[in-house]
């Protein structure tokens, strides 16, 4: 499906106490809405930034999300930091590193709040094919659900209208200025909203397979954020790419669902999830 919204750099907006501040940017204005305020304060809720620590202190990576009550889900790429693979045996924590959940880092407040931070106990699942990784947390946040992925087509979010919430931080190989055009804080919790503008095949590292296109402003940081529908508060994408082609770009959660490995992790599905056919098949065992 093709394009059908032109992309443009919007700021995230700051999000404090689990809710987004006010905005009155004409084109947002919905966000201030009871409804989509509902929907955007359960996925702050439950996205935390990855921190990771090999016996000093903790070191902000990147975003992840609550998909059941002791599981988390975000990109591969974050694992590799405090994880190891041994073929035939499992994932494992490297020795002497410790990794944790902190869903509280947000503008203005670098304390650690115990009640929002949950350390990681194992490596669940390192999936090669839609290179994410599912972590086990010693236990649930209080009274925060899990996010559930959606089991609808791609193709039927095409043009809906997302929101991305993670934890975008700077990139010293990038303009900076342009970046602090994004964001107002790096490496504190923001949400940008968009909409879903492509579902395409794509070829990234290496593999190829149908991606989910949005335009919501993405930095890097945001690699592991959910990027959920407004209307169904359903996560329809794991973001993993941004300002590729002039987009940014989703595992869409529907392949997610198609797999028989994910199916029977424990996360949350918006409906029943069926196994499918795919290419994730001969990959979902390769660590």
């Amino acid at each position: 499906m093709q394009q059908s919204h032109s992309p443009q750099l919007r700021s995230a907006i700051p999000i404090m106490n689990n809710l987004p501040e006010q905005t009155d940017h004409p084109l947002r204005v919905d966000m201030n809405e009871d409804a989509a305020r509902a929907v955007v304060e359960a996925v702050c809720k439950a996205t935390g930034l990855i921190e990771y620590s090999s016996g000093a202190e903790f070191k902000s990576y990147d975003s992840s999300f609550i998909v059941a009550d002791d599981l988390i889900l975000t990109k591969r790429n974050v694992a590799d930091m405090f994880s190891m693979s041994v073929r035939g045996i499992g994932h494992f924590l490297k020795y002497g590193y410790s990794a944790r959940i902190n869903s509280c880092r947000v503008k203005d407040r670098w304390d650690t709040d115990p009640s929002s931070t949950r350390h990681v106990t194992e490596v669940v699942m390192l999936h090669s094919w839609f290179d994410l990784a599912l972590l086990r947390i010693e236990e649930g946040l209080g009274g925060v659900g899990p996010l559930s992925l959606s089991i609808a087509d791609a193709d039927t979010v095409f043009g809906s209208r997302v929101v991305v919430v993670g934890y975008c931080s700077k990139n010293p190989d990038e303009d900076v200025d342009i970046q602090r055009q994004v964001i107002s804080e790096f490496d504190s919790k923001h949400k940008s909203p968009g909409f879903v503008d492509a579902v395409q095949i794509k070829t990234f590292e290496g593999r190829t397979g149908r991606a989910l296109g949005h335009d919501s402003s993405t930095l890097t940081g945001n690699s592991g954020s959910p990027v959920v529908d407004l209307q169904s508060g359903s996560v329809v994408g794991l973001h993993f790419k941004e300002n590729t082609d002039g987009l940014n770009w989703a595992v869409p959660s529907s392949e997610i669902a198609a797999d028989t490995r994910m199916i029977d992790s424990g996360i949350a599905f918006d409906s029943v999830a069926f196994a499918q056919a795919g290419p994730w098949e001969t990959a979902r065992a390769v660590a």
